[in-house]
């Protein structure tokens, strides 16, 4: 027998349910990881802090590192929950564009100088400051160039560039490059949490001819390119939710083979916190 409508609404409900207490049990895994990862990475430090000769250094240091990959991971999970329940308030001040631009390409110029690509900035749009939660934003800035600078070939190009917005008391943040570029089909899914990119001709029998002739025909991509365009992450996930926090949005337009421009779109009227303004 079909089912009814009560049938299907309880249905509905005992799935929204077992989703929520799954989704709640993840976060309390996540959150729970943070204790033991700690105490690891104090010891790791306590040991670096000793004599030790250079081949030892270097493995702890390697140990540390990949543990605050690790905690960063977690911290990101944390946040993304806590935008996803409404539940992460904005800590809003006055923030210098060109400033946080220049201290973005400070952050990544070491990385991005070992594939020789030039990092610029250009500041167009007429509003230079605006109120926004700085860490957020900072942290989108971050992961959107650090991206970049993962997908850009050797002696590339990333343009760091405000706009004046498309609607009123809007601005503009765009980061550029002359990168591989992201198929159309996957440029608005992308920033869904734990996307993977799977590109066309993904099958071994097509991967393998690609690679053999070392380039994407059509497209500029070789086999190289596509195999490091599997994985997405976590980052544009977070960039998309805290955008969206501050009354934000944010998406990307590309073309493959000649590179790819993120554009993120914020108010310029926000109030920052504790002026008394209303």
């Amino acid at each position: 027998m079909p089912e009814t409508i009560n049938e299907k609404d309880r249905r509905i409900e005992i799935l929204t349910r077992q989703l929520e207490s799954r989704t709640e049990l993840t976060r309390m895994i996540v959150h729970d990881l943070k204790g033991p990862l700690g105490s690891i990475m104090a010891n790791l430090d306590l040991l670096i802090s000793g004599r030790l000769g250079r081949e030892e250094r270097e493995i702890l240091e390697t140990a540390l590192q990949g543990g605050n990959d690790l905690l960063n991971i977690i911290n990101t999970l944390l946040e993304i929950g806590k935008m996803e329940r409404g539940k992460l308030e904005l800590n809003l001040s006055v923030i210098n564009l060109s400033g946080m631009f220049e201290a973005a390409v400070s952050k990544l110029k070491s990385l991005a100088s070992q594939k020789n690509i030039a990092l610029e900035i250009d500041c167009r749009s007429k509003t230079s400051s605006i109120a926004v939660d700085a860490s957020l934003i900072e942290r989108i800035l971050f992961n959107l160039v650090l991206n970049a600078v993962k997908y850009t070939r050797e002696g590339g190009t990333i343009t760091l560039r405000t706009e004046d917005g498309r609607s009123k008391d809007t601005v503009l943040i765009a980061v550029s490059d002359t990168g591989i570029g992201i198929p159309k089909e996957f440029q608005e899914t992308i920033f869904d949490l734990y996307t993977q990119l799977r590109l066309p001709g993904e099958r071994k029998r097509d991967r393998q001819a690609c690679e053999s002739k070392g380039v994407n025909e059509g497209a500029g991509v070789t086999g190289s390119d596509r195999r490091r365009m599997v994985n997405v992450g976590l980052g544009l996930a977070f960039c998309k939710l805290a955008a969206k926090q501050h009354g934000g949005s944010i998406w990307v337009e590309s073309e493959m083979g000649k590179g790819s421009t993120f554009f993120v779109s914020l108010p310029t009227n926000l109030i920052p916190s504790g002026s008394g303004l209303i």
